[in-house]
């Protein structure tokens, strides 16, 4: 079970991307010389973005049941789930 998941870096880094590809389309628009290169750094910071969204995903310690479980900010306390009875089998 995935309890906590803050992932706002890779979320910033994306809309970095997206913002970096708006000024390559500008930057193309006035045929500026060097939009080429923005152009790469943006498709970098996007593909940066999405393999930083999967990482913790990839990852995750799995406790005994198999649910992965990933807590990212020791500060922040999680509450302890109760355990379900599961019925015995006979």
């Amino acid at each position: 079970m995935i309890r906590l998941l803050k992932l706002q870096k890779a979320a910033w880094v994306l809309v970095l991307g997206i913002l970096t590809y708006i000024a390559y389309k500008v930057l193309e628009s006035n045929d500026v010389s060097g939009s080429r290169y923005v152009q790469m750094l943006s498709g970098v910071l996007v593909m940066v973005g999405a393999l930083w969204l999967l990482y913790p995903i990839l990852f995750a310690k799995k406790d005994k049941d198999g649910n992965a479980e990933i807590i990212t900010d020791p500060t922040v306390e999680v509450p302890v789930d109760e355990e379900e009875e599961k019925p015995i089998k006979e």
